[in-house]
């Protein structure tokens, strides 16, 4: 796929949460942002940064999150759904287990599959764009093995998950993508020049981002990049 067909067409985003996308991906969205589409899958949330939202609760702070989202969307004309499931820390997880727990065992498998079919049959995607679920975390696995799973004649790649693969070694997050979930490389995009502007995305999200954020962001859009020295993203697609 050269850069011209990858940049035409309907592009369907994927995003476990609200912010994921402007975090793992949100370079190649500055670049990339005429008919996309955005769906987010968990909007319902009690975790947050901060302690004010924290104790309004769970209904207050999901509603932030998704107005979140909403306004990111807007800004840079991105059509935009969700599908308002509640997320982990809403399922009975810590932040232990939803980094240990099997996405088979989750009672929201096949819920989740099923409505994220619907959506991509709707929005009739020509590529999408999904977490390879970096770090394991329950919610992005639930989202990457309903992205595996579906039919159609879309083409998938998939994004690596930050924060979480800026707390992995390099070679471990490598590793992980081609043993484990069976991916290999398919480009490493160059987001030097709007590296600001992710970083501006990202702040949109004010209720998850915090200075160390966009630290791990850099790290990482920094160790990937090629040539050293630039900031870079990469996606990558399955290898069968």
């Amino acid at each position: 796929m050269q850069d011209d067909s990858f940049r035409s067409g309907k592009l369907l985003l994927v995003s476990p949460h609200p912010d994921d996308i402007a975090y793992s991906c949100g370079g190649l969205v500055e670049t990339r942002i005429d008919a996309a589409h955005l769906l987010t899958v968990f909007t319902r949330s009690e975790w947050t940064i901060s302690e004010h939202l924290r104790d309004a609760g769970a209904d207050a702070l999901s509603e932030v999150r998704v107005a979140e989202d909403r306004r990111y969307c807007a800004e840079r004309a991105i059509d935009h759904s969700f599908l308002d499931f509640a997320d982990a820390s809403l399922r009975g997880y810590d932040d232990e287990q939803e980094l240990l727990a099997r996405a088979e065992d989750d009672p929201l498998a096949d819920e989740v599959a099923g409505k994220l079919a619907e959506v991509v049959r709707g929005v009739a995607p020509d590529l999408v764009i999904a977490p390879a679920a970096v770090g394991n975390h329950i919610d992005h696995l639930l989202v990457h093995l309903a992205v595996r799973a579906l039919d159609g004649d879309h083409r998938t790649l998939y994004y690596e998950d930050i924060p979480y693969s800026a707390h992995h070694a390099l070679k471990t997050v490598e590793r992980e993508l081609r043993e484990v979930r069976g991916l290999r490389p398919f480009r490493t995009f160059d987001i030097s020049a709007v590296i600001e502007s992710k970083v501006e995305g990202m702040r949109v999200y004010r209720s998850q981002t915090d200075d160390q954020g966009v630290q791990d962001m850099r790290f990482h859009a920094s160790r990937v990049a090629a040539p050293p020295g630039e900031f870079g993203e990469r996606l990558w697609e399955a290898a069968d």
